[in-house]
């Protein structure tokens, strides 16, 4: 159980970034972010409702309630929510756009 602990990550709504952010385990990422946001290899990324990315996001799995204006990467699966939004690209061996997520840009599944 402390492992679990201790790889969780939250980024509230009222933190503003900028730069580069590097992870492992899971995060959960609410504030907004000028840059990057990179998961390292068994990492798993939510971007809440209230998330911004201005930039690019990689990780294992990307979950995405937010809004993102940059290129996504998952080496597992991406999913764009229903509250979702993504002006960019998404890249992984699979992608999931929930109904009455906004989408503009282009999308490509990659072999793993």
């Amino acid at each position: 159980m402390a492992n679990e602990i201790d790889k969780t990550n939250l980024i509230t709504t009222d933190t503003k970034l900028e730069g580069t952010v590097t992870f492992s385990g899971f995060t959960r990422f609410d504030g907004s972010i000028s840059g990057n946001i990179v998961g390292q290899p068994g990492s798993e990324i939510v971007l809440g409702e209230t998330g911004v990315v201005e930039g690019r996001v990689n990780g294992d799995v990307v979950i995405i309630d937010g809004f993102i204006r940059g290129e996504v990467e998952a080496s597992s699966r991406i999913v764009l929510t229903e509250t979702g939004r993504v002006i960019g690209k998404l890249r992984a061996p699979s992608i999931a756009i929930g109904f009455g997520a906004f989408f503009e840009g282009t999308c490509e599944t990659i072999t793993q």
